[in-house]
């Protein structure tokens, strides 16, 4: 086994912002020691002057979608890619997506659907044949017959065949369950609702949903969801019950922000990006967040990577909106939506989301200083998933090399 030191870096507490310069040793996949260290047979790194946290997570990722184009057209790019696309091009996106995300320090992904794609990259990372970020997947997202993107995920309808579908996912080997409780109106009964709940948990998964509208938000939490995607608005007594609930919110503000800063460029008509801003402008998508935030909602960070502008290589820009509207305070706190509220919403606290010993050696180095200005996460150096070092003075390291 690989014996690793990180010399010299400043290490960050993500719980309580505390910075230390701490010697860091890995032992195979785990820290072993931080602080005072033995380092008889290591190898050592220095990172002298440089930032060392854990590992990132982006929560809410389709890695079966490229990210491209701004979805204009009579279908939309996603409805394209998902009629037209094969199961091996699906599977060539998504190794690409995987090299992209550890690239900028994701070490831990969520896919939530749509397409196969998911369960051949388990796969292929589990058999070894590429490298990349831990991966967690919902398989295919589950919809009403005709529900919201009906077009690439599975369709099932009534609680016995909501039922059958949760196992089916699980079979398959889903490691949690995604539900699609809404598009413009809420979709699925409650009925059926809390069956996926009931199914999911019994299985011992965690179930989130995209429930994007008051009525689809408050029948979910009724329901008992893990989670919810995007941040949608919702009545005070409802966010005041997420909170008691200890029910995570992802929000995913990326898919508006890059389509509208980068869609012109892609093809996207002024026209178009008059109406976004003129809806943003009446209406920030970030209110129902900052409302959430008041009432004690946790988060986790997510860019809804895959959709149109959205690439799996871009999440400063998520990290900037959320300070800029006020989603949440601080540095430090989109710093933990990065490390152990990720880690905390997918059930893996014990194991990641901080630099302890004990824990699963997937670590980033940085250049800067992250907790006085959040684009110092883009200045990515090293990457460690496992211990293994992925990327090296900011490059990966090439698929023969591994």
């Amino acid at each position: 086994m690989v014996r690793t030191l990180l010399s010299g870096g400043t290490v960050i507490d993500v719980r309580t912002g505390e910075t230390a310069v701490q010697e860091v040793l890995l032992d195979g996949e785990r820290i072993v020691a931080v602080g005072e260290v033995d380092p008889t047979g290591a190898e050592t790194l220095d990172i002298s002057g440089k930032t060392l946290l854990p590992g990132l997570s982006n929560n809410h990722v389709h890695l079966g979608w490229s990210g491209m184009g701004w979805d204009g057209g009579p279908q939309g790019i996603l409805r394209d890619q998902a009629l037209h696309d094969g199961d091996g091009f699906n599977a060539i996106k998504a190794y690409a997506n995987l090299r992209k995300s550890v690239k900028v320090g994701l070490t831990s992904l969520r896919d939530l659907g749509m397409n196969n794609s998911g369960f051949d990259a388990q796969a292929a990372l589990a058999r070894g044949l590429v490298k990349g970020p831990r991966l967690e997947i919902a398989g295919q997202a589950l919809m009403i017959t005709g529900g919201h993107t009906w077009w690439c995920g599975y369709e099932v309808d009534g609680v016995d065949g909501v039922r059958k579908a949760v196992r089916e996912q699980y079979k398959r080997g889903a490691d949690i369950i995604k539900i699609m409780a809404s598009e413009h109106t809420p979709q699925f009964t409650l009925d059926e609702l809390k069956a996926a709940v009931d199914e999911a948990h019994t299985l011992g998964m965690k179930i989130t949903t995209h429930a994007t509208i008051p009525q689809a938000i408050r029948n979910v939490v009724e329901a008992g969801f893990d989670s919810i995607e995007h941040g949608g608005p919702c009545e005070r007594e409802v966010m005041e019950l997420i909170a008691e609930r200890g029910i995570f919110v992802v929000p995913t503000n990326s898919p508006f922000i890059l389509q509208t800063n980068s869609g012109p460029a892609r093809g996207m008509p002024d026209h178009v990006v008059a109406e976004r801003k003129r809806r943003w402008a009446a209406a920030p998508r970030t209110d129902p967040l900052i409302a959430m935030r008041a009432a004690g909602v946790k988060f986790a960070f997510g860019t809804d990577a895959g959709s149109p502008c959205v690439e799996h290589d871009v999440i400063v820009p998520e990290m900037e909106t959320l300070l800029e509207y006020g989603v949440v305070e601080t540095p430090l706190d989109v710093i933990r939506m990065l490390t152990i509220n990720g880690a905390e919403l997918r059930g893996h606290e014990a194991d990641m989301g901080t630099v302890e010993e004990g824990k699963y050696a997937d670590l980033i180095v940085v250049d800067g200083d992250p907790l006085a200005d959040i684009t110092a996460l883009g200045n990515i150096v090293h990457v460690f998933v496992g211990g293994e070092q992925l990327v090296t003075d900011g490059q990966m390291t090439d698929w023969y090399d591994w």
